[in-house]
């Protein structure tokens, strides 16, 4: 596989949340997101030292640098009101996450296998012994809860790339949270498909997956086991999550 140099990318309770077959917006529908170059995968190969430091070095220095289908792919900081809503949701996270020994990152990267490939959530949610892969990347199989924070250089692949890489890694909740959308909404992916391949873009990765528009609840499943009130992460006011029933 060959790496190339990196390459710039720009980054009060209503009726319950929607169970969607397909939650991806209608503006990104396409028949033609499958890359040209697909082909098939190769086998696992270790990210040489040189390019996991250099990764190491761009996110350390407040860049995020990913590597899809080989090639380390380097996105901006995120925006002030990406690094809004991502405190939000650590706001009400946290307490849970102090009871449980639980731990917050938003500068480690989760693998994809079978490639070298890796993707650096907004927020990555870990138990205390996360099985890590090497100095900045865990195995999804490991991870509680990815989040990523749709901005509209990122909408796209937050959208479609995204939710196929992290079930394939075994992330078993991936939480977007869309202040793009009109409505706002939030939406949660969970029970990750185990048979996907690199290219799988016509598949639905996830088999559960419920969308909440602001200002309605959403429910995290266990370990979390609590309720979420939507406004809460596009407001400045945090409220404190309620218990799961």
């Amino acid at each position: 596989m060959a790496l190339t140099k990196p390459t710039k990318r720009g980054r009060h309770d209503r009726p319950a949340p929607r169970t969607q077959d397909d939650p991806v917006p209608d503006d990104l529908v396409s028949d033609e997101h499958e890359p040209p170059d697909a082909g098939q995968p190769e086998e696992p190969q270790k990210l040489p030292d040189e390019v996991l430091h250099l990764c190491m070095q761009l996110n350390a220095s407040g860049y995020r640098a990913e590597i899809r289908l080989g090639q380390v792919v380097v996105s901006p900081w995120m925006s002030e009101e990406s690094n809004e809503i991502i405190d939000r949701v650590s706001k009400l996270l946290l307490p849970l996450g102090m009871a449980k020994g639980w731990r917050f990152f938003c500068n480690w990267a989760v693998h994809i296998p079978p490639m070298l490939d890796h993707r650096l959530p907004d927020l990555l949610v870990l138990p205390m012994k996360a099985e890590r892969l090497d100095r900045m990347r865990v195995h999804g199989h490991s991870v509680l809860l990815a989040v990523e924070v749709c901005s509209p250089g990122n909408h796209e692949v937050d959208w479609r790339e995204k939710p196929l890489d992290y079930a394939r890694a075994g992330v078993p909740l991936y939480l977007i949270v869309d202040p793009v959308a009109s409505p706002r909404r939030v939406t949660l992916m969970s029970d990750p498909l185990a048979d996907l391949e690199p290219f799988d873009y016509h598949r639905q990765a996830f088999r559960q997956i419920l969308t909440a528009e602001e200002g309605e609840v959403l429910e995290l499943p266990e370990p979390f086991g609590i309720k979420i009130e939507t406004s809460a992460l596009f407001d400045q006011v945090v409220s404190p999550p309620e218990p799961a029933e």
